[in-house]
């Protein structure tokens, strides 16, 4: 099936930043879901930065977030995890031929 150009190029745009790569590098190696602050703490980048990045890989559909309640407390933290994902590009992709995958 061939990727929609629209959506390849979305995830190749959110992947175009070294922190936004740094993230996924470190997503991938945890395998597993984390909080902003541990990311932001792995990186060495402020929170608020981290947040910019994520939300940019989140609407690209790289990661995703789910909040999890702290028990016994009145708050809730964002945890974020890799997706699965797959970018095809090829010279036949960009002519629209078939028989890509």
């Amino acid at each position: 099936m061939m990727q929609d150009i629209e959506e390849v190029a979305k995830k190749l745009d959110a992947l175009g930043h070294p922190i936004r790569l740094r993230i996924v590098m470190l997503l991938a190696k945890e395998s597993r879901a984390m909080y902003l602050n541990e990311i932001a703490k792995r990186l060495d980048i402020t929170r608020a930065l981290a947040k910019v990045h994520l939300k940019k890989l989140e609407a690209a559909g790289i990661v995703k977030s789910k909040i999890i309640l702290v028990e016994g407390e009145a708050r809730a933290l964002r945890y974020y995890e890799l997706q699965d994902f797959e970018i095809h590009l090829s010279p036949k992709i960009l002519r629209g031929e078939k028989g890509e995958v």
